[in-house]
């Protein structure tokens, strides 16, 4: 049936509507691209002013410096942008002329109107004369947050008077110095203080003066300031809510012990402090404390007097009540920190509570403790730290490799104690391992098979691999489920890699997913093993499945 007004048509007729059609469509998707450049164009222009600045403060600012060229109009949009950030890269004199060329330019064409954020990163030994006019300049426009990077630079002693400031960071630097012509310190509005690598010609002296001119500070950060040749050194500061410090233990130029050090701070929240162990700690308060890493460490001539002192069996033989020579004495600063709720502890903070602690702290508090764990360095110290732990519900194993010896035979199975394992009285609840890539697959096994033995309260294990799909991944599950005797035997247990995420409960069959395809010959597991039936399908799948917020902690 064909219509009565239809025509045939040849099929060259066709190619010529075909191809009039298709020029006709390219042109009106050029047409429609350039009106909706021109419509993009005047989305922006049609911005008011402010705005405009506001998003140009987001740009480089060597980037948005050029937008000055476009028109009259964005050249003064640009002198209204209120956040500043150079950064040089040049390593000979003509890059760092052109660079401080184009600071001056900047600050020039913003003359004096309002900046909230100005940040410098010269390394190459700039013009003392011309930065510090440029420091002045964006101080007496009420500059809010300063980032100073510099080196051989005299930090200018009107920094330290600023009624503005409220983020201050000094460094990293090469003799970025804090000098003694800096008399008064007063900064009522500071709350965020970093410091990396500055220089205090007064020491102690100076340090303290810095801390006590600042009454809001809520923040600071303190890396290699070199403390450890002063006389001694006090954090003071009673609004403080977090605190960080370390010296780098790569360098040896830190592999000192501090004379003294104290820290009072009654309301600080969070602690992140890696050192070397101080000769003494006059105070150490943390009334208020709920989070603490510790990274606290043994110089290496303390580390070779330790080695000397003790045998390969142990720091101390398991049962002698003998009194502990100690190399050093960190006594007082962990005792400081025993009310805190979550506590990571670096390998080398482990071997420091073995070494240099008169008695292990009781943590009241704790619910959640992190161990760091390596080859060079035993468990010797965690059967006493664990069995001061009441009320820990987390456990978290960053490695299961450790040295071996008799002393940790109370926590590991590397060899049997002599007594009852301190993990039978365990209250944790939830045990968290993460798997390096050289642990050693048969000592992850039979510790992982150790502590579902011995841990009456257990009640989740999460065992993750740092690694992308694994077969060891099903190995260590289907060796789980051969455990025929466990301490909690509701345990639910998760292995975890990056692609891959097996459940399961025993005894129970086990639950699989894939956050990506799994391969399909290689690495693929029995169907009878690991692929359960309609009827063997778990009810609780869903309920102990972990979701990302779940692993979090990794």
């Amino acid at each position: 049936f064909q219509h009565p007004y239809h025509h045939k048509t040849s099929e060259s007729g066709c190619s010529e509507v075909v191809n009039t059609v298709v020029l006709m469509g390219s042109s009106v998707d050029l047409l429609f691209e350039k009106r909706m450049d021109l419509v993009s164009r005047d989305i922006i222009n049609g911005l008011p002013d402010p705005l405009i600045s506001h998003i140009l403060s987001f740009l480089p600012t060597k980037e948005a410096a050029s937008s000055s060229v476009l028109s009259k109009r964005w050249r003064f949009l640009f002198a209204s942008v209120t956040n500043l950030d150079f950064k040089s890269n040049g390593d000979d004199d003509v890059a760092s002329t052109s660079f401080m060329d184009f600071v001056e330019r900047v600050l020039a064409l913003q003359g004096s109107a309002p900046i909230n954020r100005f940040s410098l990163d010269c390394s190459d030994y700039p013009d003392v004369d011309r930065v510090t006019s440029w420091i002045l300049n964006v101080l007496k426009r009420g500059v809010s947050d300063f980032d100073l990077s510099l080196s051989e630079y005299p930090l200018p002693p009107e920094i330290f008077v600023s009624k503005t400031l409220v983020k201050l960071k000094l460094g990293p630097g090469n003799d970025l110095t804090l000098g003694e012509d800096v008399e008064d310190v007063f900064l009522p509005k500071l709350k965020t203080l970093d410091i990396d690598s500055v220089v205090f010609e007064e020491e102690g002296v100076g340090f303290a003066k810095l801390l006590s001119g600042c009454p809001v500070l809520g923040e600071l950060a303190l890396m290699n300031i070199g403390w450890e040749n002063w006389k001694s050194c006090s954090v003071s500061v009673t609004t403080l809510k977090r605190l960080t410090f370390s010296c780098d233990d790569d360098d040896s130029d830190f592999d000192e012990n501090p004379n003294s050090v104290s820290i009072d701070t009654p309301n600080l929240e969070y602690l992140e402090y890696s050192d070397t162990i101080a000769d003494k700690y006059p105070k150490v308060n943390f009334d208020s404390l709920v989070e603490a890493h510790i990274g606290l460490r043994m110089t290496g001539d303390q580390i070779a007097v330790a080695d000397a002192t003790f045998s390969e069996d142990g720091y101390f033989s398991e049962g002698d009540h003998v009194e502990k020579e100690m190399v050093g004495n960190a006594t007082d600063f962990l005792m400081g920190i025993c009310n805190v709720r979550i506590l990571y502890l670096s390998a080398k903070a482990l071997e420091v509570l073995a070494f240099c602690c008169e008695a292990t702290p009781v943590f009241n508090n704790l619910n959640q403790l992190t161990v760091e764990s390596n080859s060079e360095t035993g468990w010797d110290s965690l059967p006493g730290l664990l069995n001061n732990c009441p009320n820990l519900e987390t456990l978290i194993f960053e490695g299961l490799v450790h040295q071996c010896n008799d002393r940790c035979g109370n926590v590991c199975c590397c060899k049997r104690p002599k007594h009852p394992s301190c993990l039978s009285s365990s209250p944790v609840k939830v045990l968290k391992i993460v798997v390096c890539e050289n642990d050693e697959e048969t000592m992850e096994l039979e510790q992982v098979k150790h502590f579902l033995k011995k841990m009456p309260c257990l009640e989740q294990l999460i065992v993750y691999f740092k690694t992308s799909y694994d077969p060891s991944v099903f190995e260590l599950s289907k060796k789980l489920q051969k455990i025929r005797k466990m301490a909690s035997p509701k345990c639910k247990i998760h292995v975890i890699s990056q692609n891959l995420s097996l459940a399961f409960t025993l005894p129970s069959s086990l639950t699989t997913r894939w956050s990506t395809a799994p391969p399909e010959e290689e690495y693929a597991p029995p169907q009878e093993e690991f692929a359960p039936s309609k009827e063997e399908y778990d009810p609780f799948e869903d309920e102990f499945y972990p979701s990302e917020d779940e692993i979090s902690w990794l």
